[in-house]
């Protein structure tokens, strides 16, 4: 018996280090090896579980004081042993064929999980149930039951990292710091940008600028950006890097592997976005993978803007900002609006809101409330109004604003950028505008906005853009609003 458990033990262990080994180049086979190493979101579900319950177990069971371990603790940490076994080949090879880069996160689940399939297969051995003297069973109990806490302990540890590269980095520590009332920037453990100049030097930043171009016909901010914020960072943006790809970090955006480079500087077809978009909805490759595909309109829109050099403006590490950014100070806030700016800033953040200055010289802020958990509400804009005549860009996009809350928004003087989009606001929020003499960008995009909605819009005076595909705006509605004001461009997606 024990020479069998041993022979178990080696050939798990061979299994579990040869699936980190490089896979060999057999073309006719990666369609079977992608297929395989997409079941590592079936497979790694199984020990997670049955680590978590074993460990329940014995831990209820230690507290009764019950002598030996339980049968099903011993069942459940050999399906354990032999299921992250299946766990780890499997995500070896995903990670192989979908091109993830190496990252801190990928690194700490990829080992962390491969050394825990080995902790769980000797647990399993020491868990195992067999006829030995009392004595000897009760000394070999303290320390099973030790290691099948730890174990659970381990795989938890894991799986939240596998977790954050589905979610994104922090995606529990954000609800939790939020949750608490406590304020992670201020210890220094908010995210600090990149910035990477015109000679490719990395330095610390509050946003980045790929190159310095002359700028083509397409802008990126106001143009590209809206697309990839709405199609592409569920998966590529706000800390999630699906594939390896974040699609809000300039780095990665450029970084060159073995797949290629996701945008190549004046090469539209040698760069993997403009391949992945331009396949068949078939292709288990094609992007985005659900949802409706992008128009020509907006593919034709990638293809000329990196034709045109691929320019990415203001782009921070982590989150992209607003369309309509500025770079660059204006006049000092005064003292009071700026006291009351940084106090509205802590407390956003509180509230698990992005709230930050717009640049190292520039106190005025730049609010994303996007991301906020639970999501934004009515009650919460009343958080903005002691520094509405110091926030430059706001961000309530698949916030639960309703009209009345934003149409109140008033004393936003120096706005510039205001996002509505996915949210469930009409035409009567839209009343606000006309209050902001700023305005320079609005995205109503997936909204209940029709041409009613459009009137206020006339008073902008400072309005370049407006997003509104998806929404009720009919194309006749924005060429109305268009031929008063020729400066003014809509994108209904007809463009």
């Amino acid at each position: 018996m024990v020479h069998h458990g041993a022979l178990f033990v080696v050939m798990s262990l061979g299994l579990v280090v040869a699936a980190g080994g490089e896979a060999p180049e057999m073309t006719s086979l990666d369609p079977w090896f992608r297929l395989f190493g997409r079941l590592h979101s079936v497979l790694v579900h199984f020990p997670i579980g049955l680590v978590l319950a074993a460990a329940g177990v014995e831990a209820w069971r230690w507290s009764r004081r019950e002598r030996g371990i339980a049968e099903f603790t011993s069942v459940a940490m050999l399906l354990a042993a032999l299921s992250a076994i299946g766990a780890v080949a499997t995500g070896w090879i995903n990670a192989w064929q979908e091109g993830q880069d190496a990252s801190r996160t990928l690194s700490l689940h990829s080992y962390l999980g491969t050394v825990m399939a080995a902790v769980l297969l000797a647990v399993a051995w020491k868990t195992r149930r067999r006829d030995e003297p009392p004595a000897t069973a009760q000394a070999r109990l303290m320390p099973a039951r030790v290691l099948t806490l730890a174990s659970a302990f381990g795989v938890g540890l894991a799986g939240h990292f596998g977790g954050e590269l589905v979610h994104g980095d922090g995606y529990v520590e954000k609800a939790l710091f939020a949750a608490l009332g406590m304020d992670r920037s201020a210890d220094g453990a908010a995210r600090s940008a990149e910035v990477v100049d015109s000679d490719g030097q990395a330095s610390g930043s509050t946003a980045s600028v790929v190159r310095t171009v002359a700028a083509g016909t397409v802008d990126f901010r106001t143009q590209v950006l809206p697309i990839f914020e709405s199609r592409c960072f569920e998966c590529h943006g706000n800390g999630k890097r699906k594939g390896g790809l974040a699609m809000d970090s300039a780095a990665s955006m450029t970084k060159v592997d073995d797949d290629g480079v996701a945008v190549k500087a004046g090469e539209p077809d040698g760069s993997l976005i403009v391949q992945r978009i331009m396949l068949p909805a078939s292709d288990p490759d094609s992007m985005p993978p659900e949802g409706e595909r992008l128009s020509a309109a907006e593919r034709d829109l990638i293809r000329t803007w990196i034709k045109e050099g691929g320019v990415m403006e203001a782009v921070a590490a982590g989150v992209a900002a607003a369309p309509g950014a500025v770079k660059g100070a204006m006049t000092s806030l005064d003292a009071d609006l700026s006291l009351r700016a940084t106090e509205v800033a802590q407390a956003l953040r509180g509230r698990g809101v992005i709230a930050q200055p717009l640049a190292q010289d520039d106190p005025r802020l730049d609010i994303n409330a996007s991301l906020a958990t639970p999501p934004f509400t009515d009650a919460d804009l009343a958080m903005l109004q002691p520094a509405a005549g110091a926030i430059v860009n706001l961000n309530l996009a698949r916030s639960q604003v309703t009209d009345a809350g934003v149409a109140g928004l008033k004393g936003f003087v120096v706005l510039e950028s205001l996002r509505l989009d996915s949210t469930g606001v009409g035409d009567a929020a839209l009343a606000c505008v006309a209050t902001m003499p700023r305005l320079k960008v609005l995205n109503v995009h997936s909204t209940k906005v029709s041409d009613a909605g459009l009137t206020p819009l006339k008073q902008a005076t400072a309005l370049e853009r407006v997003f509104a595909w998806n929404s009720q705006v009919t194309p006749n509605g924005a060429s109305a609003l268009a031929s008063s004001r020729p400066t003014l461009r809509i994108n209904v997606g007809q463009e």
